[in-house]
C-alpha cells in the first residue's frame, strides 16, 4: 500500500485529497492546524503549525514511527493577508510567507529523507498573473516564490518527482478572506483533487494546469 502525507488536510482541497487518495488505496497521513477538521478517512492525523519548524519536525518524526517511506507528499496549506503592503503589519506578512512558501520548503526539507526514488511531492500554486492585485501583495509574492522553489527542488533532487498545481479559482474558504466575488467558473475541491490524483497515477510531473 503506498503512503501519502498531506499538509493542510483540514482545508477544502486537503480534505478532498484525503478522501480521493484513500479511495484509491493509499495509506493517508494527514496534518493540519485544525486536526479535528481532518476527514475520518485519514489513517493517521497530526496537528501542525506552519509558523513553527519544530512542528514540522515533530510531525515527520511521528510519521516515521509508522512508515519508513513516503511515496507522495502534498502541501496544500496556505493563508491570505488581504491588505495593502504599506499598511500590512509584519506578523501578517510573515504568516502569509510561512503558510504558503516557508511551509512548503520545510515540508520538503523534512520529508525528502523519507521519500524513495520516484516519490512525488506536489504543492498547490496559482496563476500568479491572476493574483497580482492590490491588497494581494503578500500572497502573490509567496506564491511566486513557490514556483521558483519547486523548479529548484526538481533540479537538485532528480531522483524524485515534483509538481506545481495551478488550479485556478477553487471553492474554498479563500474567498472568505478577500473582497472578491467567486467567479462563475469556480471549481470544486473534489474536481481538483481528482485531477491531481489522476495526474499522479499517470506518472506525470512538472506543471499541472487546471
Amino acid at each position: 500500500m503506498p503512503n501519502a502525507l498531506i499538509w493542510g488536510a483540514s482545508g477544502g482541497m486537503g480534505q478532498s485529497l484525503v478522501r480521493h487518495l484513500k479511495a484509491q488505496g493509499w495509506q493517508v497521513f494527514a496534518a493540519a492546524r485544525q486536526s479535528d477538521h481532518i476527514p475520518e478517512e485519514a489513517d493517521f492525523t497530526y496537528e501542525f503549525d506552519a509558523n513553527s519548524e519544530d512542528s514540522f519536525q515533530q510531525t515527520v518524526f511521528f510519521v516515521a514511527q509508522e512508515t519508513e517511506t513516503l511515496d507522495l507528499v502534498i502541501y496544500t496549506a496556505g493563508s491570505v493577508a488581504y491588505e495593502k503592503l504599506d499598511r500590512m503589519d509584519y506578523s501578517a506578512w510573515q504568516n502569509t510567507m510561512n503558510s504558503n512558501l516557508n511551509g512548503a520548503f520545510l515540508a520538503a526539507h523534512h520529508t525528502l529523507p523519507l521519500m524513495p526514488k520516484g516519490a512525488h511531492m506536489v504543492v498547490i500554486g496559482v496563476y500568479t498573473d491572476h493574483i497580482r492585485l492590490p491588497k494581494m501583495g503578500a500572497y502573490a509574492v509567496a506564491k511566486a516564490g513557490l514556483e521558483e522553489l519547486m523548479q529548484l527542488l526538481a533540479k537538485e533532487n532528480r531522483r524524485h518527482n515534483f509538481t506545481l498545481v495551478r488550479p485556478g479559482a477553487v471553492d474554498t474558504n479563500f474567498w472568505e478572506q478577500v473582497a472578491f466575488s467567486k467567479p462563475d467558473n469556480i471549481k470544486s475541491p473534489d474536481s481538483v483533487a481528482q485531477a491531481i490524483v489522476e495526474f499522479i497515477a499517470a506518472d506525470n510531473s512538472g506543471i499541472l494546469e487546471l
